[in-house]
C-alpha cells in the first residue's frame, strides 16, 4: 500500500531509517515525481502486479517497485533491469519465500547480459564486486529494499539469515561478451544475441580464486575444482547450481588450449562430484533419507555438487591482472531453489497480442531450468 505524506526531505529521510524502512543506510526519498520518473522509466502502469508470494500473502507491484528503486538510489533507466530482476525473483521456481527467510542468508546475485548493461554503465570489468558503480550498486539495492519492505523478509523478523553475506546490500553485475567462438550467456540459454537478460540466484558469497601463470587449462580447472568442492559450502554433494565468472587471462587459457564452454561446464561438474568418505572426513554428515536435503547418491556412490553440466552458468567479466576468476554458488540444492532468466523487455515494447483468451509462447532458458 501507497502512502503520501508531507514532510521535510531530511526528516523523511530519518524516518525511513526509524521505521526500519532502509537497509542502514541513508535513501534517497520517494517523492511522487521521483516515483513517476521511475515508472516511466519502465514503461510500466504503477497497478501492473509483476509477482505474488502466496505463502507471505504478498504482491508486488510496480508501483511498489519504483518507489523502492527510488530509494535504492536507481536512475530511471536502470528501472527495466530492476523489473526483469524482480519479476525473476518472484518466479516459482527461484523460491522467494525460503530464499529471503533461511538461515542460510543468500543474496539475489543478479547477473545482466546484453547491449543495456553497456548502456546504462553497468560494470562488467575491473572491481567487479567492489564500489564505484551506480548501477550495479543500485540495481541489486532495489531489490533487496523490495524484499525487506514489500515481501516483509527484514533482518530479525523474517529474515532469519544466521550469517548473511555482504552480498545481500547488493550484488549485481554485467557480462562482458566473451571472445568467440565462445558465446555470451544470454545466448548460451537459448536468448538472442541482441537481447539483454537479466539471471538472478540466491547465492552464498563469491568466492575469488587466483591462480597465476598457469597456460594448461585442465590444471587451471583443477584449481576451480579444489575450491568448489569444499565441503564447507552447502551444496557440496547435495546437487546446486553456482556461477563461474572468468577473468581475461583464465578466459584465453581455456580458448587458446581449445576448450569450448560446454567442455568446462562438463569437466567441472564431473570433476566437483564428492565420495561420501570425503565429507565425512571433513565432518560433514551424510543426510539420510527423509531428510530435507537428502539426495541418493549415483550408481557409482558418488554425489554431486552441480546438479548437472546445464546447472553451471559460465559468464565472462573482471579486470586484466595475474589472473583471478571467482565462483558463486548457490546457498541451497535444487529441490529448494533455483536460478531464473527474464529478458528485459525495453519501455514502450509492445506486449505480444494473444487475442481473448491466451496464446502459447516458447520461453526461451526453460529446458535448462528444468
Amino acid at each position: 500500500m501507497l502512502e503520501l505524506v508531507e514532510m521535510d526531505d531530511a526528516d523523511a529521510a530519518e524516518l525511513f531509517i526509524e521505521r526500519g524502512w532502509t537497509d542502514g543506510l541513508p535513501v534517497v526519498v520517494p517523492t511522487p515525481d521521483r516515483v513517476e520518473a521511475m515508472l516511466a522509466g519502465g514503461g510500466v502502469e504503477a497497478d501492473e502486479v509483476l509477482g505474488t508470494v502466496p505463502a507471505k500473502r504478498r504482491t508486488v507491484t510496480a508501483g511498489l517497485a519504483a518507489v523502492n528503486a527510488v530509494m535504492a538510489g536507481c536512475k530511471p533507466d536502470y528501472f527495466p533491469i530492476v523489473l526483469a530482476a524482480l519479476r525473476g525473483m518472484l518466479d516459482p521456481l527461484w523460491n522467494a519465500n525460503g530464499a529471503l527467510t533461511s538461515t542460510g542468508g543468500s543474496a539475489a546475485c543478479i547477473v545482466v547480459s546484453g547491449p543495456m548493461a553497456r548502456e546504462i554503465g553497468l560494470n562488467a570489468k575491473g572491481n567487479l564486486f567492489g564500489p564505484g558503480y551506480r548501477a550495479n550498486a543500485t540495481i541489486g539495492r532495489a531489490v533487496r529494499l523490495v524484499a525487506m519492505n514489500v515481501i516483509g523478509a527484514r533482518p530479525g523478523m523474517q529474515d532469519e539469515s544466521s550469517m548473511a553475506n555482504p552480498g545481500k546490500y547488493s550484488l549485481c553485475f554485467a557480462e562482458e561478451d566473451p571472445a568467440e567462438p565462445w558465446q555470451p550467456l544470454r545466448v548460451q540459454l537459448g536468448f538472442d544475441r541482441q537481447d539483454t537478460t537479466v539471471t538472478i540466484m540466491a547465492t552464498e558469497a563469491p568466492r575469488q580464486i587466483g591462480s597465476h601463470s598457469n597456460g594448461d587449462a585442465e590444471t587451471l580447472l583443477r584449481t576451480f575444482v579444489s575450491i568448489m568442492k569444499a565441503p564447507a559450502t552447502f551444496i557440496v554433494g547435495k546437487g546446486g547450481q553456482g556461477i563461474i565468472v572468468l577473468g581475461p587471462e583464465h578466459q584465453f587459457v581455456l580458448r587458446d588450449c581449445g576448450w569450448t564452454q560446454a567442455r568446462v561446464r562438463a569437466f567441472l561438474t564431473e570433476q566437483t562430484r564428492v565420495t561420501p568418505a570425503e565429507l565425512v572426513s571433513a565432518g560433514v554428515p551424510l543426510e539420510v533419507e527423509g531428510n530435507q536435503h537428502y539426495l541418493p547418491p549415483s550408481p557409482d556412490g558418488k554425489y554431486p555438487t552441480i546438479m548437472s553440466e546445464q546447472d553451471l552458468l559460465i559468464v565472462t567479466a573482471g579486470g586484466h591482472g595475474a589472473g583471478w576468476s571467482a565462483y558463486i554458488p548457490a546457498f541451497s540444492p535444487n529441490k529448494h531453489i533455483r536460478a531464473v532468466t527474464r529478458r528485459v523487455r525495453p519501455a514502450g515494447e509492445a506486449l505480444p497480442d494473444c487475442g481473448p483468451d491466451s496464446c502459447e509462447i516458447v520461453l526461451p532458458g526453460m529446458a535448462a531450468a528444468e
